[in-house]
């Protein structure tokens, strides 16, 4: 019953999680391309003065929408004055909610790969929790050292930061969850970067203003500092959100270096798209930068690991086979939460949905991939779709690859 709530909630917060990260992630797209946009107010006259700072007219909904930003007068605040933060807290919170309902309430067995560790499910669980608060802690401690401002030395370095972070993480988790892990922990150094900046950044330049002192430009500067990092981790995090559907790249043996350049690309990307106004070849450069990415990455699918170059050649082949044809988006290797765990389940009895239970020897395993509806494993959907119309070599190699799936002593 505990298990069903568990499942039930997860699809709620799922659900809510997606609707909070369009409307949030559509506010920084939106915000930064009006900055990017804004056209800037004349210059001053002696003598004058001057509350706009720029202006910009947008055509939606069959009329022009007339914004201007400008200096707020302390005797004039706008009433009402709309602020931005509840899109950020609900996403992150949601977010949370999710890895605890999918996750963590589990015990946490589903984020290790038992391949690699023999480590408990509550140990995994502090990991992740340790990394979520660590990171934010690092990120926010190194970005408000003076290297914030040797923008050649703290951006590799904090992009270095990431990487070792998720090679830890890669020696215990498996691949889906690696991505997941990243993907939260940038996720909650945006969302803090929202609660502990953005907005009380804000709160100080408002207090100020209602004080009767003039706008104080220097606390907009601050907040639109942690806006922009915001701004370039969108495209990665969106990414890692969604990674379970990319199995192809998350249970890859080069996972690791595949997720840096998948970060440095989108960062990238996002980079030249704001510089559209000022590169006149924006677009052929990030055509170029995205082209070089799909090649590196190719070639990267493509390295063997040192398991895979031990390995018989059957059993190699059948791991990229059961990559390639989405078998890793369900059995994820070393975890069991969509589809049976695989790993040693060869030889291993399997308790059935009709209450029976049968050894997994390789004719049950060989006729799980033909005709999957059978015998369907006791806790799982009868999802499996057939695979039937493989070649008899490939269900050799798959087989090959299944039985060579043994845990860490």
């Amino acid at each position: 019953m505990e298990t069903e709530i568990a499942g039930w909630l997860s699809v709620v917060f799922r659900l809510v999680h997606v609707v909070a990260a369009i409307m949030w992630i559509g506010n920084s797209l939106l915000f930064t391309w009006m900055e990017l946009n804004l056209i800037p107010a004349p210059p001053k006259k002696d003598g004058e003065e001057n509350e706009l700072l720029g202006h910009l007219d947008m055509l939606h909904g069959g009329g022009v929408f007339h914004l201007q930003k400008k200096i707020i007068n302390p005797a004039a605040i706008p009433v009402p004055l709309h602020w931005f933060m509840w899109q950020s807290y609900t996403t992150w919170l949601s977010g949370v909610l999710l890895l605890i309902s999918v996750f963590y309430v589990g015990g946490g067995s589903a984020m290790l790969d038992a391949t690699k560790t023999a480590l408990s499910g509550s140990t995994a669980i502090g990991l992740s929790v340790a990394g979520i608060l660590g990171g934010w802690l690092i990120y926010d401690t190194l970005w408000k050292t003076g290297l914030k401002d040797r923008k050649w030395v703290i951006v590799p370095l904090s992009f270095a930061l990431i990487l070792a972070t998720a090679y830890g993480y890669n020696q215990v988790f498996n691949g889906r969850m690696v991505y997941l892990q990243i993907g939260l922990m940038m996720a909650t150094c945006m969302s803090a970067n929202v609660f502990f900046h953005i907005i009380q950044n804000q709160k100080k330049f408002m207090a100020s203003l209602l004080a009767g002192l003039p706008h104080d430009l220097k606390y907009g500067k601050q907040a639109k500092l942690r806006s922009m990092h915001n701004h370039y981790m969108t495209f990665p995090v969106i990414f890692m959100m969604l990674s379970a559907h990319s199995p192809q790249v998350t249970s890859a043996g080069q996972n690791v270096p595949i997720l840096g350049v998948i970060i440095a690309t989108l960062m990238g990307i996002k980079l030249l798209m704001n510089s559209r106004y000022h590169f006149k070849h924006w677009l052929a450069t990030a055509v170029a930068v995205f082209t070089l990415a799909c090649i590196l990455i190719s070639v990267l699918l493509a390295v063997p690991t040192r398991q895979e170059s031990s390995a018989a050649t059957g059993v190699v082949a059948g791991g990229k086979r059961f990559v390639s044809l989405g078998c890793a988006a369900c059995h994820q290797v070393g975890a069991a939460q969509i589809a049976p765990n695989l790993v040693g389940v060869y030889n291993a009895p399997q308790p059935l949905a009709d209450g029976s239970t049968i050894l997994a020897d390789e004719a049950y395993l060989r006729e799980s991939i033909l005709h999957p509806q059978l015998k369907v494993v006791k806790g799982y959907a009868a999802a499996m779709p057939s695979y039937a119309h493989l070649p008899a070599n490939e269900i050799d190699e798959l087989l090959a690859y299944i039985k060579s799936l043994t845990s860490t002593p």
